[in-house]
């Protein structure tokens, strides 16, 4: 049964008190176990709140030694002799697992998701109470903040639900839309929007930056051209990611892998990045999806005039960051104050939450 809200204000009342203000305000060091994805955002997200952290550790042996944006990579076995006084917990996917290897040699922690829903509790409470449409949306919120707040995962697997991006009666059945897949990987998402559609729609352009992953696009592109008898130009494919603005951005792999693209400084791989305004310049659009590896922000700012002006249906992926729920609802709230929200889960492990938003007609 998924937790109400007073029993889950209760649990991040427990997690503000296990970090204790000398951690916080930088006064004694912390670590950080984990530095993939989630790992590289806590540490200058934490550095910049006053947490001063003194090194990482992390399981992938080549790491072992090295610094990383100027931190130092340790083997979890140096754990137990390091005895760092607090650790965040930024291996999302293992925090029980993690949780329990630290309490056994008694080193205080927290996972970086708890850490952000206990100290962000009143924003989750307005998009509870005030901004989501139905029940299902908030129950759905309440099992994501569980799974955040506690490591468990069956939280959210409970609220399993299949169609991502066209589960909604709003998302799908309109026989002129004008659909934006953002983050369109393999073509997968654009192969759901046309059976939504019963293959009826205006236009779909679809951006893809990896160049493995717009092959595969652009081959079911020929696909679904032919097996749906549709025009040349009712399907457009671009080697693009989205974002604020018309730059080169690099990632850390060029492999097929669905997180293989997020965007790193570091990376070895450049790609291009549009802004959807000036992409578009002008032109109307009527369905965005984006699942872009934490680029959601980046991308809204650069829709920012498109969504304002067209007042698209959006389905936004909210789960790549801790931060990702209150900061894109407020942001969107910000372009259009008159969307309402619905949120679902479509994993059973703890990714592929969207948040959906529509203006009522």
């Amino acid at each position: 049964m998924t937790p109400d809200f007073d029993r889950l204000a209760d649990w991040a009342a427990q997690v503000r008190q296990s970090a204790p203000d000398s951690v916080l305000t930088g006064a004694r060091p912390a670590a950080l176990y984990g530095y993939g994805f989630l790992g590289r955002f806590a540490h200058k997200d934490l550095q910049s709140r006053g947490v001063r952290l003194q090194c990482a550790y992390d399981g992938k042996p080549e790491l072992d030694g090295q610094v990383v944006d100027g931190l130092d990579i340790r083997s979890p076995a140096h754990l137990a002799a390091d005895e760092p006084a607090f650790v965040f917990i930024s291996a999302r996917h293992a925090v029980r697992e993690v949780s329990a290897k630290l309490a056994a040699i008694g080193i205080p922690h927290v996972s970086v998701d708890a850490h952000y829903v206990a100290h962000d509790i009143d924003a989750y409470k307005q998009i509870h109470d005030d901004w989501l449409d139905d029940d299902r949306s908030r129950e759905t919120l309440r099992a994501v903040m569980a799974t955040m707040l506690t490591g468990d995962k069956a939280h959210v697997a409970a609220q399993f639900e299949r169609d991502q991006y066209f589960c909604l009666p709003q998302f799908c059945g309109s026989e002129k839309e004008i659909y934006v897949d953002a983050g369109a990987y393999v073509g997968d998402s654009l192969e759901r929007f046309l059976w939504s559609q019963n293959g009826v729609f205006h236009r779909a352009l679809c951006f893809e930056p990896g160049m493995r992953q717009f092959r595969a696009l652009a081959n079911r592109r020929r696909r679904l051209l032919s097996e749906w008898a549709l025009d040349e130009d009712q399907i457009t494919v671009i080697p693009a990611a989205l974002g604020e603005s018309d730059e080169t951005g690099s990632a850390a792999s060029s492999s097929g892998d669905m997180t293989s693209l997020a965007l790193s400084n570091a990376g070895e791989h450049p790609f291009k990045i549009l802004s959807l305004d000036a992409h578009l310049a002008g032109e109307r659009v009527s369905l965005i999806k984006a699942d872009v590896e934490g680029m959601e922000m980046p991308l809204l700012k650069g829709a920012a005039e498109t969504i304002r002006r067209h007042r698209p249906k959006l389905a936004i992926c909210v789960y790549h960051y801790p931060s990702d729920i209150p900061v894109i609802s407020r942001a969107i709230k910000s372009l259009v104050p008159d969307y309402r929200f619905a949120l679902r889960h479509h994993s059973p492990q703890f990714m592929e939450t969207v948040l959906y938003a529509w203006i009522e007609t």
